[in-house]
């Protein structure tokens, strides 16, 4: 439906990112105003089944529950895909590659929507853009800190 397509540069290494990205459970605390809670509802392997209860302020006056079932594909790619909500379908797909500096992370998402939802297309996409650039700069925060532990 639409894609979102961005890359940020980090200090950090992937190899630092990895353990903090897929710490789910700590993204509400990066992110509090977006996201109340993050529960882990299964592990099934190299998967993992989350359940997010997300607050889109500036439109919607409730948070809304959405499940995403999340897996590192190898030592470079993270994928995240949305399995229910008004995001259903939706894939986040994260590629972490080496540069001199620390990691280069390029975000792809194909963002689908409900019926009821694609008239905020816009909106949502700035702020899915928003929150993923705030996310990766909070795990990288996290990941700096935890090399000087």
């Amino acid at each position: 439906m639409s894609k979102i397509e961005f890359i940020i540069e980090l200090p950090s290494t992937k190899e630092q990112l990895m353990p903090v990205i897929t710490d789910y459970e700590s993204y509400s605390t990066y992110l509090p105003d977006q996201l109340k809670n993050v529960r882990i509802l299964e592990k099934n392997g190299h998967e993992i089944v989350t359940q997010e209860e997300i607050f889109f302020s500036n439109i919607l006056k409730k948070p809304f529950l959405q499940k995403s079932s999340h897996k590192l594909i190898d030592s470079k790619t993270h994928e995240s895909r949305i399995i229910s909500g008004p995001a259903n379908g939706s894939t986040l797909i994260i590629f972490f590659d080496d540069i001199d500096n620390g990691t280069k992370i390029t975000v792809n998402i194909d963002l689908k929507l409900s019926l009821k939802a694609k008239f905020l297309l816009p909106l949502i996409k700035k702020w899915y853009k928003r929150i993923f650039t705030n996310l990766l700069y909070h795990i990288n925060n996290v990941a700096m800190t935890n090399i000087k532990k």
